[in-house]
């Protein structure tokens, strides 16, 4: 003889005196747990701006303890309904092992972020060119690493990228040097030219007036001759440095009178 259940409204009750609650504390832990954790990374991320720790660190240091408490929450919740945290633990563990394998590329990435983040090729602002992609460092994350470029385009690199090629980060010192490349017609000597092109970069705003700037002969062709001009500025000043040299040079030349190759062709007739 199976046991008697007691009437249906009996067990409703039953059901809510037992589990009702469990659903309620669980809710309730859920709610406050979340509401906590933010609570907790707002003072800490307040704390490590304190301490003058660096700021590429923070956001990673800040991504970590958000996943661990997030964990420990849901652990939290899980043991409010019942549910054996031990035996979920183990499966947690084996499921971790076997997704570990599968997604070894992310955790080349996570090590890249680790690296990053000790080497320090590169900090948040920089402006860096790597695989042929330039742009400003707008965050390290666990992962990637993410760039802003010059038309305002986002560009997510893979931080494993970042650790297995070379990375040119033209803001780590504070002035650079940009070549640009100017042709004239073979009607002008070298000497005027250069006198030309000299003047046109002083006048230049992004040129550095204590820097000795270089003009050079780089090319005699048919047409004209080829100048390679060596432009010493700041930094930051990267992005506009060779249109602003280049609109000095065609304001000076002008001014000057020099003008540009012109492609000719003979044309023979043979009778």
């Amino acid at each position: 003889m199976y046991p008697k259940l007691p009437p249906f409204p009996q067990q409703y009750q039953i059901f809510l005196t037992v589990y009702g609650t469990r659903f309620l504390i669980a809710g309730l832990i859920t709610i406050g747990g979340y509401w906590l954790i933010k609570l907790v990374l707002r003072a800490i991320g307040r704390l490590l701006t304190q301490q003058q720790i660096d700021r590429d660190v923070q956001p990673f240091l800040l991504s970590l303890m958000r996943i661990g408490l997030l964990v420990a929450l849901v652990l939290s919740v899980l043991s409010t309904l019942g549910v054996e945290t031990n035996s979920f633990l183990a499966v947690i563990g084996t499921a971790g092992l076997a997704v570990g394998l599968a997604l070894q590329g992310s955790l080349a990435n996570f090590a890249g972020g680790l690296l990053i983040l000790a080497l320090k090729p590169f900090r948040e602002g920089d402006l860096i060119a790597v695989t042929g992609l330039t742009g400003y460092v707008q965050v390290v994350n666990l992962l990637n690493t993410v760039l802003i470029t010059d038309d305002n385009r986002t560009i997510t690199l893979p931080n494993n990228t970042l650790t297995t090629n070379a990375i040119v980060n033209y803001s780590r010192l504070e002035t650079i040097r940009v070549d640009s490349s100017v042709t004239v017609g073979n009607g002008h000597s070298i000497a005027e030219v250069r006198v030309s092109i000299q003047k046109a970069i002083a006048n230049c705003s992004v040129a550095l007036p204590d820097r000795q700037h270089d003009v050079l002969v780089s090319k005699l062709t048919d047409s004209g001759i080829q100048f390679d001009v060596r432009v010493w500025a700041l930094s930051r000043d990267l992005p506009q440095v060779n249109h602003a040299v280049l609109e000095a040079i065609g304001g000076q030349f002008v001014q000057d009178g020099i003008k540009m190759p012109r492609n000719e062709i003979d044309v023979l007739r043979f009778l």
